[in-house]
């Protein structure tokens, strides 16, 4: 197998750091530094030389045996070699780490380069792979910073290529709740790739970062949409209510501008989350606070009325899933989001099926990952005990690497 091309990401991180590894990312406010010492590697029968040794490194790392390329590459740096073998030892030894699933190791690797090589001309990519170190490690703060650097110097670098530096530090802005930040970032992302079609300047062979970027913008609308209360009294709840169905609508835009990408992963993604927005959206107006002036009868009378209102938002969430599923198996798609959709649609056909128990009280929740919150909640619906609910876990893609 050949040896992978130094080009940014044309190895992304396919092993997938995702076990958390203990210890230090030394990384320090210029960028991810700290010295590396190299591991110590038992004394061969007779001594090699350095260019065997590296060669034999690259070898080993060509065909997925890291542990004996690490060794193959400690041993040659330890011989202090010239910088170009030194460059090409230091990022062949991170890889190999990155393949041993140890991120801590790589992140150690990568800022011994940095250090060493600060006007390196690749330092875009090392700071990338060490962004999407430290985001395995889920250091997210780090990681902005890492891809915030090689943001800096992507000018003369492929839109593609600048597309998923801007969407993996929009995603680490995200995680850390910077929402402005990650949506600033995640619309430069989808910027350079529209400009890139209509000039042509080059045919992204992959839209899974195109797709990525969408999908997050989306699932900003989505928590904003989540975040915003409908309150007593009535003037109150008629502005709530106005500002919610907003959100509502440019979340729907956003995913549906996200199905648009046609990567199917973002796009089950989104089919998913969309329906559950509807699901919300019911929930959030069937549990609205109820006008203390209604009596016990005309209590029963608003809630029976508001259900039939409401029917069509139930019937827009099973079409929603429905289409989600129905794209995916004519594709051949299976994925989590898949598992997700089938397990909501027969639960929503299951509630609907079972007929209206509660004449003249709310329907049961459609969500039901908010029915366990409700006891829980403050006055304007805010979960007390913990900041991020459990439906709200739900944007977050259950990926075996985020990155």
């Amino acid at each position: 197998m050949p040896r992978p091309p130094p080009l940014l990401f044309a190895l992304i991180l396919s092993s997938a750091c995702a076990t958390k590894i203990g210890g230090s990312s030394g990384v320090v406010a210029a960028g991810i530094g700290g010295p590396l010492q190299a591991p110590a590697a038992a004394a061969p029968a007779e001594e090699r030389a350095p260019a065997e040794l590296l060669n034999d490194a690259e070898s080993a790392l060509a065909v997925g045996e890291a542990a004996r390329a690490v060794a193959h590459f400690a041993r040659f740096l330890a011989a202090d070699p010239d910088e170009a073998g030194a460059r090409q030892a230091y990022l062949g030894l991170a890889r190999a780490h990155e393949l041993l699933r140890d991120c801590a190791a790589a992140l150690r690797a990568y800022g011994t380069y940095l250090d060493r090589f600060p006007e390196a001309s690749d330092r875009a990519e090392v700071y990338s792979r060490s962004g999407a170190c430290h985001a395995e490690l889920e250091e997210w703060e780090l990681s902005a910073v890492a891809y915030q650097s090689a943001r800096a110097l992507t000018g003369d670098l492929l839109p593609s290529v600048r597309v998923e530096i801007a969407t993996r530090e929009g995603y680490a802005r995200f995680q850390l709740g910077e929402l402005e930040a990650a949506e600033r970032l995640l619309a430069e992302a989808d910027e350079i790739f529209t400009a890139a079609q209509e000039e042509g300047s080059e045919r992204f062979t992959s839209y899974y970062f195109v797709g990525m970027a969408r999908f997050y913008r989306a699932a900003i609308h989505h928590r904003r949409f989540r975040d915003s209360p409908i309150r007593l009294p009535e003037k109150v709840m008629t502005e709530d209510f106005a500002r919610k169905f907003d959100h509502l609508q440019r979340a729907q835009e956003a995913y549906n501008h996200t199905i648009r990408a046609k990567h199917m992963f973002w796009v089950t993604a989104s089919g998913y989350q969309l329906g559950s927005l509807f699901e919300e959206f019911y929930d959030a107006l069937m549990y609205a606070p109820v006008p203390e002036w209604l009596d016990d009868k005309q209590r029963q009378v608003y809630y029976e009325e508001l259900k039939g209102q409401l029917r069509p938002v139930v019937n827009k969430a099973i079409w929603v899933f429905e289409k989600n599923l129905e794209t995916a198996r004519r594709l051949g798609y299976e994925s989590e989001f898949i598992s997700r959709t089938e397990a909501k649609l027969n639960e929503l056909q299951a509630i609907l099926l079972a007929g209206d128990t509660g004449w003249g009280k709310p329907h049961p929740r459609l969500m039901p990952e908010s029915r366990g919150e409700i006891a829980a909640a403050g006055p304007n619906g805010a979960d007390v005990a913990d900041p991020l609910p459990a439906v709200d876990r739900k944007l977050f893609v259950p990926l075996p690497t985020p990155l």
